[in-house]
């Protein structure tokens, strides 16, 4: 085993006042019983960014058993990694053991097996994680920050850089260029230059990845309020082919499709500042809906149904099998889609192609609200008034107080 690094340690650089009290009990009664112990990860990180964290994590030298021990509400839960959930209150906080560096002589099948099972030092497992901003370990009974990562700095600079070689780093987990780009954006960091040239030198490697967990990271992505400055940073290290390759061949027909595909992402970011978040089905709209409608054609005033068969079945067939995406999302996402013949009918079907339909039967449907709001969005996206949406909004809400 290499010998352990010295750890920079500082005082906190804010109020204690700010740590959550529950999560500094648990870190303490650790403590008390023999056990390294910090608040580790996101919450760190945001707190030292200015940031309210959503979570507390906790990383302990003690083992499952031995947390479960000391806690008589808690239940270790996990195969891969067990972890314990120690319930306060109504809240519930992580509490994972401290893991081990991977052996240099592993190989890429054991690693993905063995990495997640080696207990270690905090210092290794410190240094295993993705990036320095989120390596940094926080005593809240001794009021510090334990740094063995150089983080501190790189907060202090406003930069982001991998733990180690990046040249390494992304090969060995793909999906870390996607959260380079999660956490330039969401966090305002500026990547290294050297992180930057390996995104791009590895960036096919992401076709490697697991497709459920690439799924995950995008609409991780759609969900950071910067959805089109995402957008423009996976253009520009060339990541959008092997993203969602169903989407490539829509993209790969005309650079417009890009363009507009841009176009709804700054609307969604619109949104999400006036207080809208997205979800799977939403997200999924979004993405594919662009597609979507180029299958329609106003002047013939008919909708080419087995066009528009072929653009959902890239939502319901290969691609929801190859993501494993929940089945209630993608059926969600078709319906949003297919509302917008109804719900903007001279955009599709022209004044001719408008039909007597049942309203209050799609209204009361639980996917409704969302296809409101993709019909907001797809409007905003144009430069379109949006005096059909809030038409619709108020026959809807007329309904309601007539049902109430």
């Amino acid at each position: 085993m290499a010998s352990p690094p010295k750890a920079e340690r500082y005082k906190l650089p804010f109020p204690r006042r700010y740590l959550d009290r529950r999560a500094v009990s648990i870190v303490r009664q650790l403590q008390e019983a023999g056990f390294e112990s910090y608040l580790v990860g996101g919450c760190v990180r945001d707190l030292l960014l200015g940031s309210r964290p959503k979570d507390f994590d906790i990383a302990t030298a003690a083992r499952p058993h031995q947390v479960r021990r000391l806690f008589r509400r808690s239940r270790i839960i996990g195969r891969r990694f067990k972890i314990v959930h120690v319930h306060m209150g109504r809240d519930f906080y992580e509490v994972a053991t401290f893991r081990a560096a991977p052996e240099e002589t592993e190989t890429e099948e054991v690693e993905t097996i063995t990495r997640d099972n080696d207990y270690g030092p905090s210092w290794e497992d410190a240094n295993r994680r993705d990036f320095t901003v989120n390596g940094l370990f926080l005593d809240p009974v001794a009021e510090e920050i334990v740094d063995w990562v150089d983080g501190m700095r790189d907060i202090e600079a406003g930069v982001l850089h991998t733990i180690g070689d990046p040249e390494v780093r992304f090969p060995e987990d793909p999906v870390r260029i996607l959260r380079l780009i999660k956490f330039m954006r969401r966090l305002d960091l500026s990547p290294g230059d050297a992180e930057i040239r390996a995104a791009k030198n590895h960036a096919e490697r992401l076709s490697e990845s697991a497709p459920a967990r690439l799924a995950e990271e995008v609409f991780r992505l759609l969900a950071t309020r910067q959805a089109a400055g995402v957008w423009d940073d996976v253009q520009a290290l060339g990541l959008e082919k092997f993203l969602i390759p169903e989407l490539q061949v829509w993209l790969k027909q005309d650079p417009a499709h890009a363009q507009e595909l841009g176009k709804r992402f700054e609307a969604l970011d619109q949104m999400a500042a006036e207080g809208f978040e997205t979800d799977y089905a939403f997200s999924l709209a979004v993405l594919f809906g662009p597609w979507v409608e180029q299958e329609f054609d106003p002047a013939r005033r008919t909708l080419r149904v087995s066009e528009f068969s072929q653009v959902a079945s890239a939502l319901t067939g290969e691609f929801q099998q190859r993501a494993r995406l929940p089945r209630f999302a993608v059926t969600f996402a078709n319906r949003i889609l297919a509302a917008q013949l109804r719900l903007d009918p001279p955009e599709f079907l022209g004044s001719k192609g408008q039909r007597r339909w049942n309203f209050k039967g799609m209204a009361g449907q639980e996917w409704f609200p969302l296809a409101m709001d993709y019909l907001k969005l797809r409007l905003i996206a144009s430069g379109r008034d949006l005096k059909i949406y809030q038409d619709w909004r108020e026959k809807d809400l007329s309904l309601k107080r007539k049902d109430s």
